[in-house]
């Protein structure tokens, strides 16, 4: 993705539907920031880490995750926050939580 592609980013569920980055921050506008416990976080797989994006990743800006069955699914938005959050020894980090579906 090129620097400024990431209003490109969108998600797409078994049936085809497509949930764009904008739909998923108008859905959240309204819910609070909550401090997650990393240690809750690292079951969810990462993506491919890229190290500049890690180290200019801005903390002070919640990250995405998606919760179903009272557990922690995913991260939509947020893998190299979450990074530098664990590479600095943090315990906690700002979230926005999905508790229904994404599309």
């Amino acid at each position: 993705m090129k620097v400024g592609d990431w209003h490109k980013t969108h998600w797409v569920d078994e049936k085809g539907n497509r949930a764009t980055i904008q739909d998923i921050l108008l859905k959240l506008q309204d819910e609070p920031v909550v401090l997650l416990k990393i240690d809750d976080l690292t079951h969810i797989s990462s993506v491919t880490i890229e190290e500049h994006k890690k180290q200019t990743a801005d903390l002070s800006f919640p990250i995405i995750v998606v919760e179903k069955d009272g557990e922690f699914q995913s991260i939509l938005d947020g893998h190299h926050r979450r990074q530098k959050a664990v590479d600095e020894n943090r315990t906690h980090i700002l979230a926005k939580v999905i508790r229904d579906k994404v599309i």
